[in-house]
């Protein structure tokens, strides 16, 4: 297998509550837009291309490479990588995006772009599926 790349979000209660947050942000910009009648304000734009800059480093700064059956899950400017193998985990499963599984007494939830999404379900096709469940 190929190894691929792509971006991953946690899905967890501080990955919700900032996209809560960071949307609350923005909907307060576009009404703030909304409220001067759509006026170039260069005050209103400058907030707005900020909030949509950091949705897109939000998105763009967790990074997920993925080789056979090793993940390795990355963050923007952070070398290090938190390494998982499929094969060794037990009971992992994959429904559409979302890769969930345990892990150290935890149970981990992450959206995957597609793109990874594909690679795991080709490793899950060609080999032994007795490690998912």
């Amino acid at each position: 297998m190929i190894p691929k790349r792509g971006f991953f979000q946690p899905i967890d209660t501080n990955g919700k509550i900032g996209w809560v947050w960071w949307s609350i942000f923005l909907m307060i910009g576009i009404i703030a837009w909304s409220e001067i009648l759509f006026k170039i304000d260069i005050v209103i734009i400058c907030y707005l291309l900020i909030i949509l800059g950091i949705g897109v480093i939000m998105i763009f700064r967790r990074r997920v490479y993925i080789a056979g059956s090793q993940i390795f899950l990355g963050r923007l400017f952070i070398s290090d990588y938190e390494k998982i193998s499929l094969s060794s985990l037990n009971n992992w499963r994959l429904n559409g995006k979302l890769l969930s599984f345990e892990r150290a007494g935890r149970v981990r939830k992450y959206w995957l772009s597609k793109n990874i999404a594909t690679q795991i379900k080709e490793y899950m096709d060609t080999h032994d599926r007795k490690d998912n469940s």
